[in-house]
């Protein structure tokens, strides 16, 4: 492309990782390798709405997992983040909460996606050389189909 609709500096410190743009096009979320997700909108007007969280973290041992994929709900504008923790939320921007947690993979998550219409999440589990060639760890490399519950993905009700 030769000509940007727009271009923003990302507000994040460290490598952007991954971007997503919102279905209905007036955002974007970007996930870098700090473990924050930076949620933007396109628009000047709503530049109000723009937030950053914190994610992929181990609160036990304080340590800091990179965001390596972003994945929006086509139905209900939800989305989901994976990490070089092993693990994958779901979340609601605009109330800015988290819907779903899962349960810790063995290796990192490295790609993910919901079906066309919404009701399968697929993600890959496999090594994202986040700590380098001598810790690599092939073990347990796999592709898991998880059939989507509403409860998980819907927005709360305010």
């Amino acid at each position: 492309p030769t000509t940007a609709l727009k271009t923003h500096q990302s507000p994040l410190r460290h490598q952007i990782r991954t971007v997503a743009i919102f279905h209905d096009k007036r955002g974007y979320a970007i996930g870098s390798i700090e473990g924050r997700v930076q949620i933007a909108h396109v628009n000047d007007s709503e530049v109000s709405k723009n937030f950053a969280f914190k994610c992929h973290r181990d609160q036990s041992t304080q340590d800091i997992y990179a965001v390596n994929a972003i994945v929006f709900h086509q139905q209900h504008g939800t989305f989901c983040t994976a990490g070089s923790d092993g693990t994958f939320n779901f979340w609601d921007k605009d109330a800015r909460q988290r819907l779903k947690s899962f349960s810790r993979l063995p290796n990192s998550i490295s790609a993910v996606d919901f079906s066309y219409t919404g009701d399968v999440f697929g993600y890959a589990v496999a090594y994202d050389w986040s700590k380098g060639y001598d810790q690599q760890n092939r073990n347990g490399e796999s592709i898991w189909l998880h059939p989507v519950q509403e409860g998980e993905i819907k927005p709360k009700k305010n």
